[in-house]
């Protein structure tokens, strides 16, 4: 049976990280990778995932806002292999180093999270330019929502993702970004719990299978290979036909014992075939004798087991003869009864496959058909696999042997970490500090903690830390108002880079083109029913286009405009009016579902929150001139817009109960700050505006 049927659909990785229609506001995201382009995630993935409109090349201001605004109110995490995490990149998500022994976190797992929608998407891509953009790869995306769900499915990724979170250094103590790792999964576990389950889930089977090494007391190591293999078994006997495409494999001995296991977990009896799609060296000439960059075993072995075996080469170019480098993983499972398809990171190789001593951590993703009942689903998988290009005679081929598993890293300048180095955490506000946890029993002897950057110190050396009799964690002072970009470990004359988190990302400073933003400004955006909109409006007129003059443009110039001076935006009345409509729709916004506590906390204390506007509504107040009376008006319209907000929650989101609980004492804090605050200037208010005044506080308090 050949696989080549169809053309397979091809796309572009990122529109995976799109919020589908209808998928709400989006809640948050965990994801997997070897290694990473902190800017592909940061103005890319996450720009998708969160729907920012603006272009962070054309539009950086109303970009950098947005994205700060959105980033605050959702979780973003990214678990990469250890060797890997130590590159500057945003505070506003989370890096979470993760270190497997003797192997490497090579799972590429995703988890998008939307009010209503979850994507869980298993690939073979890393998180950079050529995964996401040059390589062929291969990628599987499973939707669920409240009507249509895959609660097992899930679990199973959830589970994967617990999983990794315990082998980040220094998990067991905590850390900040462990905790809003895990809370953001216990999240996800609350929002779906409720979800219906996919009536279609007894025709199409989708399981993850992955590789793991043991974890903690009690859990055996996984095998993708025998997970796969297991699923196969359960629906209909083993495979008699498998088909395995890997841009990776490991030297003889090792190849033979994965190709062992796969020919033992066939049927017996019968007749099995085997079939590897493996890359080749051609420098596009077909007529040559092809150089395969496999090891010999691959055909070798398979014969032990009475099994056929046939050789193919992996495309060098897409459908649309556009060259890409093959980095995709498939492994195909065929009956008679039915055909499964596993996708996902797992090279064939010992570690990716889980066959011996030594296992990364990989995640697959197989989905089984039935080959009768489900044509349409087995032509889908069908499709997946490539055009590829049968070798007549492999006995003739030269066979090059296992090449470098490079997985697109570049050559680094820098060792891997030491195990002694658990975490930094940075803490932000009025007393700023970086918080460094240690593990002495894998420290080096000599050492240096150094702030790279514009801000160069020496943070720690091993002498001071040991005459501080060796204390995990310890403190020490950061002193300038912007965090650090990297932290730089040195030792026995080598070096590398260490994961800094923030401990509360509420906390870091604001951008300094915040300190344009009036309160009205502040408010629109806030009252908005599109704030990407809002931001992209207030950021053109920070930055106008100087080629461009609206005055000189208009057919009526300024001066000669009768209607000029008898502008009603300039009115009392209108002002009065105008921002009244403005705070009935930011209670209105306020009123709205929220997606969890921290998208609460950073409505009310984010950058562009209730309490900043507050802080600028008051600064408005003290520096009024002849307008005290109507900047102290605004304040209490404000005060009592909060009061009257009423919380309307709805499934999944945060409960009335939890709202209210962070809600009132915020208000009322508020309340006796903004009192303070004119307190100090009532001087200049009429009495009894001052008593109103008064009045509006006293409920704020109830």
């Amino acid at each position: 049976m050949s696989l080549h049927k169809k053309t397979a659909r091809s796309g572009a990785m990122l529109d995976l990280w799109r919020p589908p229609q209808g998928a709400g506001d989006p809640v948050g995201c965990l994801a997997t990778t070897y290694t990473f382009t902190p800017g592909l995630f940061d103005e890319q993935c996450l720009a998708h995932f969160l729907g920012i409109e603006s272009e962070p090349s054309r539009e950086d201001l109303a970009y950098l806002l947005e994205r700060e605004s959105l980033l605050g109110g959702v979780y973003a995490g990214i678990l990469v292999d250890h060797t890997e995490a130590g590159v500057e990149h945003s505070l506003r998500w989370d890096v979470l180093p993760v270190r497997v022994r003797a192997g490497k976190q090579h799972a590429k797992l995703s988890l998008l999270a939307w009010a209503r929608h979850i994507r869980i998407i298993v690939a073979s891509a890393n998180l950079t330019e050529p995964g996401y953009r040059t390589n062929y790869e291969v990628a599987s995306a499973v939707d669920l929502t409240p009507d249509e769900s895959h609660n097992d499915l899930l679990g199973q990724a959830i589970g994967f993702l617990r999983n990794l979170i315990q082998l980040v250094p220094g998990a067991s103590g905590r850390p900040p970004n462990v905790l809003r790792a895990a809370a953001f999964l216990d999240q996800i576990g609350g929002l779906t719990k409720d979800w219906n389950e996919n009536r279609r889930k007894g025709r199409v089977r989708q399981q993850l299978v992955c590789t793991l090494p043991g974890i903690g007391e009690g859990q055996l190591p996984r095998s993708a290979l025998e997970e796969a293999l297991q699923t196969c078994r359960g629906r209909g006997g083993a495979p008699d036909r498998v088909w395995v495409a890997s841009p990776f494999f490991d030297s003889n001995d090792e190849t033979g014992r994965v190709v062992s296991s796969l020919c033992k977990g066939m049927s017996r009896g019968g007749r099995r075939e085997v079939t590897y799609s493996v890359p080749a060296f051609r420098d596009g000439n077909s007529s040559i004798v092809p150089r395969l960059a496999a090891p010999k075993t691959l055909m070798i072995v398979p014969k032990a087991y009475h099994s056929e075996v046939s050789i193919e080469i992996l495309p060098e170019k897409d459908p649309d003869k556009n060259p890409r480098q093959w980095h995709a993983k498939m492994v195909a499972f065929l009956t008679d009864q039915y055909f499964a398809l596993m996708v996902g990171s797992s090279n064939f190789t010992s570690a990716g496959m889980g066959v011996g001593s030594f296992r990364n951590a990989e995640a697959n993703l197989i989905t089984l058909v039935d080959q009768h009942d489900c044509r349409r689903e087995t032509g889908r998988l069908e499709a997946v696999w490539p055009e590829t290009e049968p070798i007549k005679d492999p006995e003739s081929a030269e066979w090059l042997g296992a090449q470098p598993e490079n997985e697109e890293e570049e050559q680094r300048a820098f060792l891997p970490l030491p195990a002694g180095f658990l975490s930094a955490t940075y803490r932000a506000g009025d007393e700023r500090k970086i918080i460094l946890c240690f593990d002495p029993q894998h420290l080096p002897e000599e050492w240096a903690i150094h702030a790279c950057g514009q801000n160069k110190l020496t943070i720690l050396t091993s002498v001071y830390w040991r005459e501080q009799q060796k204390l995990t964690p310890i403190d020490t002072t950061w002193p300038y108002p912007q965090p650090p970009e990297k932290l730089l470990v040195q030792w026995n004359d080598q070096e590398a880079f260490w994961t800094v988190n923030v401990e509360d990302p509420t906390q870091l400073p604001p951008p300094a083109q915040l300190e344009k933003m009036s309160a009205d400004d502040m408010l629109l955006i806030l009252a908005a029913s599109d704030p990407s909109a809002a931001f992209r409006v207030w950021s053109r007129r920070q930055q106008p286009d100087a080629l461009f003059d609206s005055d000189l443009d208009s057919g009526t110039p300024i001066d000669l405009d009768p209607l000029r001076r008898y502008d009603l935006k300039a009115t009392f009345l209108h002002r009065i009016r105008h921002r009244a409509r403005i705070l009935a729709q930011l209670r209105f916004n306020l009123q709205k579902p929220v997606w969890g506590r921290q998208a609460l906390e950073w409505k009310l204390h984010g950058l562009i929150g209730i309490e900043a506007l507050a802080q600028r509504l008051v600064k408005e107040f003290e520096n009024a001139n002849n307008r005290s009376d109507e900047a102290l008006l605004t304040l209490a319209d404000y005060l009592i817009v909060l009061r009257e907000v009423d919380y309307q929650p709805a499934e999944g989101s945060l409960a009335k109960s939890e709202f209210e609980e962070v809600f009132r004492p915020f208000l009322r804090e508020l309340a006796e700050k903004v009192e303070l605050a004119v307190e100090k200037h009532q001087d200049r208010v009429p009495e009894d505006l001052m008593a109103f005044w008064k009045r509006v506080g006293e409920r704020c308090h109830q």
